[in-house]
């Protein structure tokens, strides 16, 4: 039985991703999290750094490859980072929007298979420890120059394993290494190194420190995974004292999280569950790899499919949880806070608490209907509790709420536990009054909990329910001289009982299903419950809880898709348009699921449609998902994306009018972001996120309004989606109108455009784009419609923005001498640490 709970979710998934919702290619590989920040490494090499609250506040850009391990130093100054190609790196955090990022590098051997698998910060912040894929353990020094600036840093190697290091810990001078075969415990001190145990063992198991804040009562000690769910307590001179056998403990209920909720019906449909606790839950043999600990007496670990704490004072199971898909990994931060990162890139934190704890607090945050719903997955906890804690009273409050809210079932089902408060209070009361008795009748006390017994019979039946208190709940053994289960049930009437039945009907022992069983009759018992339910509800009623509110239906077309399996089987005739939507709908709602572009399947389909019919076509279809519970926008875009993937671009210039200008507009929809700096004077881009999606299709529409001077029309795409300014600066560049082209090229924030179009600049041309790029670092940036000025912050976000990617591509075209000439022109705007010595030494060999 759960003692403890998980709950104060947070879900940072939506905020993390913000910074990426422009882009398919980019994903997160792994996370960091401290007091203040969260880090996450991305498969494009890049960092991005949060606050705690999930805003994002910086983009460290690196060129060093996919990003796989990350780590931030105690007092949150530097952030560590090794890569896919065999590259530390350490990341000074600095904020300040005017400095570049600094970020220095080593690469660990030219062996780029070499991998780093585990980082650890030392508490001083002056070095961290790596391990390697190779077995190698390294201590990396950091140098700063007069204790500001980071100039330089060391690696030292320190011990050679023949396995992959799997975890690094540290206290004071011991030093702590697991890998895929043994744990070491190093002196670093005296460099003095000993095998924890004699036993080898071959899988990825962690290994950390677990110190005491009282020495005298719990002593220090350190814990190491082993085979078979179990651990190791080890002293600090590396002698295993005693093992923690955790496999059959965990034969035991997951934990469900507990999210607050506002809404009933969210937190009925979550949480009416069955019993976990009659459920059979087979022991679990695990590995355990990373290890950390949880405030002063549990360890925290997880495995793919699931996170686990434990109480290692008293060697017993805290909770596991197997509500999060796929854990990458999961860090232990302040008080408590468990942060688990998935493999979707997902980022969730949850905390421990007792149940006891988690209703009380409910309960005196007026969430008394979360409350209830805890204590029903919980029942013998909470009443085994109340027989022992007077304090538990206050939930009686929890009972006069589901009075007032007619939650009779619910009401019932926790009967066990006010009965329980009950006597405890009366025996409370029993004491201080010498013994005198405030019992009442047995049937009044459920009346209490759950039916008002003062009333008549027929006023006090709810739909004909005469429950008495403890008639499903088979967590308490039964009482000396208890009444038999089938004298508890007096009668179950209507169609609320009926459901009473069914719902509880699976809980319950084999002789307490058979005694049920009787009051079903006999041509009903073969039916499954939701066959049951069926007969006993209105199917209208079915219908009007199913079906999403929206107007009034629409008229014949989808009204014959609604009714196209019916008249299939009686014979009636189907139109071939209807027989066409209908498939269309059904590929439609197949690539939603399987995010699977389908277009072959319905490319022969559109063949036999003209580009006006083919759009109206669309438009029916869009009703269709409407009806079956598409929003209007979604429903749009899943057919404009549709006849995208179908379409040929270059067919546009044959279209009509009309056709195309249906097209404009789905690939705006498609494309529109709110996400756009604009200029404070005419309100055009500035600053944007640059992906797009049927790319090729947008530069066929502009090319074509540009060519028929119909410019308004272009600009208006462009205003909307300005992911386009590449197609507009080689329109600009075609009329050699350099004024414009150069505005572009460096609001548009992409090398490649850049590159592009560098070989057709002049040397006045480069002179007037270095002139734009100082402004640019200044925060000011030019407008390309009215060519006006605006101030503008965080414009360096980018890797294009640093001066060593600028004048990397300017030195593709330009004299050595010309370009230190205009570096020397600018100097007194360029950071004195903008520029890597590496682009010198280019200069010098292009002579």
């Amino acid at each position: 039985m759960n003692l403890y709970c998980l709950n104060n979710f947070v879900d940072y998934s939506l905020a993390v991703h913000q910074p990426l919702k422009h882009s398919n290619r980019i994903k997160y590989t792994c996370f960091d999290i401290s007091e203040n920040y969260i880090v996450l490494g991305a498969s494009s090499g890049s960092l991005y750094l949060f606050n705690r609250q999930g805003k994002f506040l910086h983009l460290i850009p690196s060129k060093h490859g996919a990003v796989n391990h990350l780590s931030i130093s105690a007092n949150e100054k530097y952030v560590g980072f090794s890569t896919q190609r065999s590259v530390v790196c350490v990341y000074v955090v600095n904020l300040s929007a005017q400095s570049v990022p600094q970020v220095i590098f080593t690469n660990l051997c030219s062996d780029a298979s070499v991998q780093v698998t585990c980082m650890h910060w030392t508490q001083d912040e002056k070095q961290f420890y790596y391990g390697d894929s190779k077995g190698q353990v390294n201590l990396v020094l950091l140098s700063t120059f007069i204790g500001t600036t980071l100039i330089n840093m060391s690696i030292h190697p320190i011990l050679f394993l023949e396995s992959p290091i799997v975890q690094i810990d540290d206290f004071e001078s011991l030093l702590l290494v697991s890998n895929c075969t043994k744990c070491i415990l190093c002196n670093t001190e005296y460099e003095e190194y000993k095998q924890i145990g004699n036993k080898p063992r071959d899988g990825a198991y962690g290994a950390c420190f677990f110190i005491s804040s009282n020495e005298a009562q719990q002593p220090s000690r350190i814990y190491c995974a082993r085979p078979g769910s179990r651990f190791w307590e080890v002293d600090f001179e590396g002698d295993v004292l005693q093992t923690h056998q955790f496999k059959f403990a965990l034969a035991c209920p997951p934990s469900k999280i507990h999210k607050d909720s506002d809404n009933e019906n969210d937190n009925m449909c979550g949480d009416n569950e069955g019993n976990d606790e009659m459920l059979d839950y087979q022991p679990q043999n695990l590995q355990f790899g990373r290890i950390q600990r949880l405030r002063q007496d549990f360890l925290v670990s997880f495995t793919e499919l699931g996170l686990y704490v434990f109480d290692m004072r008293n060697s017993s199971v805290a909770l596991w949880c197997n509500q999060f898909e796929r854990i990458v990994d999961c860090r232990v931060v302040g008080n408590g806070e468990i942060v688990v990162f998935t493999q979707t890139g997902s980022l969730y934190s949850v905390q421990m608490h007792t149940l006891q704890s988690r209703a009380s607090a409910l309960v005196r945050q007026n969430k008394f209907l979360d409350c209830a719903w805890l204590m029903r997955r919980n029942v013998k906890y909470f009443a085994d509790k109340a027989r022992e804690d007077y304090e538990l009273g206050l939930l009686n409050q929890i009972k006069d709420f589901l009075m007032d809210r007619h939650q009779y079932e619910l009401l019932n089902d926790l009967s066990v536990i006010f009965d329980a408060i009950a006597q405890c209070e009366n025996s409370g009361d029993n004491n201080s009054s010498g013994g005198s008795s405030t019992a009442a009748d047995r049937s009044c006390s459920l009346g209490a909990s759950a039916i008002p017994c003062q009333r008549s019979t027929e006023e006090s039946s709810p739909q004909g329910v005469y429950v008495l208190e403890n008639a499903f709940c088979d967590n308490l053994k039964s009482q000396k001289g208890e009444k038999h289960f089938k004298d508890a049930l007096l009668t179950v009437t209507g169609k609320f009982g009926k459901n009473i039945i069914k719902y509880k009907f699976n809980i319950f022992a084999e002789e307490q299903q058979k005694l049920v069983r009787d009051l079903i009759p006999a041509n009903e018992r073969s039916l499954p419950f939701k066959d049951i339910k069926a007969i006993y509800e209105n199917d209208e009623e079915i219908v009007c809880r199913t079906r999403k509110a929206h107007s009034s239906p629409s008229p014949s077309t989808s009204q014959s898709c609604r009714n196209r399996v019916k008249n299939t089987g009686t014979g009636q005739h189907i139109t071939a348009e209807e027989k066409t939507i209908y498939n269309l709908y059904l590929i439609c709602k197949s690539s939603k699921f399987s995010n699977t572009n389908f277009v072959e399947r319905y490319r022969s389909l559109f063949d036999e449609y003209s580009a006006p019919e083919l759009i109206s076509l669309l438009e029916k279809l869009s009703r269709v998902m409407v009806e079956h519970g598409d929003d209007p926008e979604q429903a749009q875009r899943h057919c404009y994306e549709m006849y995208f993937h179908y379409l040929n671009p270059e067919l546009i210039w044959e279209m009509d009018d009309a056709s195309r200008d249906y097209i404009t507009q789905g690939f705006v929809l498609l494309n529109s972001s709110d996400d756009i700096v604009r200029c404070d004077n005419c309100m055009f881009p500035l600053r944007f996120d640059n992906s797009c999606v049927f790319h090729e299709l947008g530069s066929v529409l502009l090319r074509y309004y540009w060519s028929r001077n119909e410019q308004v029309k272009c600009f208006d795409v462009l205003t909307r989606v300005p992911a386009l300014f590449d197609i507009l600066a080689k329109l600009y560049l075609a009329e050699y109108n350099m004024d414009k082209v150069l505005p572009i090229i460096l609001n548009y924030g992409q090398p490649d455009l850049l590159i592009d179009m560098g070989k057709s600049f002049t040397l006045n041309a480069w002179a007037k784009c270095f002139e734009h790029f100082v402004d640019l670092h200044r925060g000011r940036l030019t407008c390309i419609n009215c060519e006006c000025i605006t101030t503008v912050e965080n414009v360096n976000r980018h890797f294009f923005y640093t001066w060593n990617c600028f004048l990397g591509i300017a030195l593709e075209y330009m004299e050595a001498d010309e370009i230190l000439s205009l570096i020397f022109k600018w100097s007194n705007s360029i950071p004195s640490d903008a520029i890597d010595r590496e682009f010198y030494s280019r200069c010098l060999l292009k002579g």
